[in-house]
């Protein structure tokens, strides 16, 4: 009962920002939930607010540096200062308050771990001590981010939030491209996004204030950018293809087929092969890894032994070795890169490892684990763990950049 007198005066203080709001006698309201995440936020976040037990009309209004917008029956909250701010949401029966700190940007000079959380936003680290520092909601759900010098770009796999972060100064500009699923880092702080539908086929869009589309195939996802030779790599899961377009005009140049559900992509450092797992979910098959040349044109020149639900890939390109999640089997496999054989025993992480990453200056793997809220770190060159890891990360971890 305290609670719920705390709440509806709260909500009675809120309601001057709203104009009135009908409320019951005190002791009336039926406790309801705000559902985003306890997590403190970084200033500049957009937060989607959804509530259980209202209904979908219910009037919302917050306390302190934060306002509340929304669009197309959507209604975010969004963090314009630090400090705290209290979010009350009501429809007359029933009530509940959230609280939210509000943090500054973190220091422009500090390395980070970006996790793109498929529920939350991206949750950031301090790369020395694994500490969480905070989330980044960027308002749609995020499956995947790259960064480029000071920017880091997010994508919106269910929405039109793609989302690209300045550090030095703290700016974030929301950019109008919608269902992006994968996004890879070109020269001169540039990014090329895959779009998993884009007028019912797949697409590749380069990244700007007036986006540039091209369709590819079905269902894009995987991306590699070749920067030497001005070449861009997209994976079309629902037609088996690998298509090479022009990373300036978007032209295509090329189109291979190497089978079912090709998922994710990765490029050495000449730009002379490229890796593509081939998931084979759907089917109910195995899938495999597929090495391709690209010059003089594209051409497979090995395939992987059959694996059980391979999903993403990093290649360690100095200690020749390629890394390979599975989704169902929670292992890494390490394949020979040339010949794509295992080359020691597979390495068990987490529930449903997704988007591997290497980070070359710090010799790490990254490994987010879905279904865990997890983290996993392995030191590349001795294949241990790394203390204190697996890490706890937001809600369902698809991807990972280390930003510098």
């Amino acid at each position: 009962m305290k609670l719920i007198r705390a709440l509806t005066l709260a909500c009675a203080a809120a309601a001057g920002l709203l104009g009135a709001i009908s409320l019951p006698r005190i002791g009336t309201f039926v406790p309801a939930k705000i559902s985003f995440a306890p997590f403190p936020y970084f200033v500049g976040s957009r937060i989607a607010l959804r509530a259980v037990g209202v209904s979908a009309d219910a009037r919302w209004s917050v306390l302190g540096p934060a306002h509340i917008g929304g669009s197309a029956g959507s209604r975010y909250l969004s963090l314009q200062r630090p400090g705290s701010a209290q979010v009350i949401v009501s429809d007359g029966r029933a009530i509940a308050a959230r609280e939210v700190e509000i943090l500054p940007a973190p220091p422009a000079r500090t390395t980070l771990i970006a996790v793109a959380c498929y529920d939350d936003g991206v949750a950031l680290f301090d790369a020395r001590t694994l500490k969480e520092l905070g989330v980044l909601a960027t308002g749609g759900s995020p499956s995947d981010l790259a960064a480029s010098g000071d920017r880091l770009a997010i994508t919106d796999n269910d929405g039109a939030a793609f989302t690209v972060l300045d550090r030095a100064p703290w700016r974030i500009v929301r950019r109008p491209i919608s269902a992006s699923d994968e996004v890879a880092a070109a020269t001169g702080g540039f990014f090329f996004t895959t779009l998993r539908d884009w007028r019912g086929l797949g697409a590749v869009a380069s990244v700007s204030a007036h986006p540039r589309i091209v369709k590819t195939g079905m269902t894009a996802e995987g991306i590699a950018v070749d920067p030497l030779r001005g070449l861009l790599y997209v994976a079309n899961v629902n037609d088996g293809s690998v298509l090479e377009l022009n990373a300036q005009t978007l032209e295509p140049i090329a189109r291979i087929w190497v089978g079912s559900r090709v998922f994710s992509l990765a490029l050495d450092a000449d730009g002379s092969h490229l890796y593509a797992v081939r998931n084979g979910g759907m089917q109910n098959d195995d899938g495999d890894v597929v090495e391709i040349a690209t010059k003089p044109r594209l051409h497979i020149v090995a395939r992987s032994g059959l694996l059980d639900l391979p999903l993403g890939l990093a290649l360690d390109q100095s200690a020749h070795r390629l890394f390979v999640t599975d989704e169902a089997a929670d292992r890494i496999y390490i394949l020979d890169p040339t010949t794509l054989r295992a080359i020691h025993a597979p390495l068990k992480t987490c529930h449903t490892p997704w988007g591997p990453a290497f980070d070359a200056p710090s010799d790490r793997l990254y490994v987010p684990c879905a279904r865990d809220d997890r983290l996993d770190i392995f030191n590349a060159s001795t294949l241990a763990r790394v203390p204190g890891a697996p890490i706890h990360t937001a809600g369902y971890p698809l991807a990972v950049a280390v930003w510098r």
